[in-house]
Parts: structure tokens; sequence; C-alpha cells
């Protein structure tokens, strides 16, 4: 462990586990498909993560805590990136899924039920961007 990692802010660990978290569903099909790999990329990059920052997690994401968010949009927000991780490629598996629900719970919501994932998905399908969905469905 770093000096930087002791002293690294809460924000900063709390996007490296939403990021951890987008990994864990891009790879729970056993591949990373490219429409997978680069929206991790993109949000990584929408998160300040450098590339160093999110190859080392796309390689080892287990060594990342999740914090959830204490904001409702924040939370919001990163469910909607979750979601979009799930559909990107087309294929929604229901590995995706169990890891999506596991994670819904983990960062606060009481299950997968609480979140209007259909909603979302057409939303995204429609290519709303993020604060649209958040307008629409927070």
């Amino acid at each position: 462990m770093s000096i930087a990692d002791i002293f690294e802010h809460g924000e900063r660990k709390q996007d490296k586990g939403h990021f951890r978290n987008l990994v864990m569903i891009a790879n729970s099909d056993g591949e990373l498909a490219e429409a997978e790999n680069k929206l991790l990329n993109v949000i990584g990059s929408e998160l300040g993560l450098t590339k160093e920052q999110i190859e080392a997690i796309k390689s080892n994401p287990e060594k990342y805590p999740v914090i959830p968010p204490a904001d409702r949009t924040e939370r919001f927000e990163q469910m909607v990136n979750l979601i979009q991780m799930v559909q990107v490629d087309g294929n929604v598996d229901d590995a995706e899924m169990d890891i999506l629900e596991k994670i819904a719970v983990g960062i606060g919501y009481n299950s997968i039920d609480d979140v209007d994932v259909e909603s979302i998905v057409a939303l995204i399908v429609r290519g709303e961007d993020i604060e649209v969905i958040i307008d629409e469905l927070l």
C-alpha cells in the first residue's frame, strides 16, 4: 500500500468501488466484450480515474472495497451505470442480473425491485444521458 492510498479521500475510494462493481458485471459472463471494455474506459474517465487506476481495477477488482453512496442521487446514478454495463453488449444474462441484484443491495437498496430496471433500460436504449434518466425516474 502506497502513502497515496493511505491518504486517499472517501469519494475517490467510493469511485473505485463503483468502478469495481462495473468490472464485476462486465466480467460476469467470463469474457470482457469490446463494448463492455469501451464503456468501462468511458465511465472510468468520467469518474476521474487514471488509465493506470482503470487497468489496475480491471485486473484485480476484488482488491477494491465497495463504499455505498450516502446520497440517494449518487446511488441511483451508480445503478444507471451498472445497468448500462449489463445491457451494453446486447446480451443480458442471468449471471449479470445476479451480480446486479447483489450490488444493488450492497450499495443501499433493499432489493433490485426498488430500482425500475426496465424503465432505465428503455431510456438507455432510447439514447438518453444519465441526467435525463435521473430527472425522469428519480
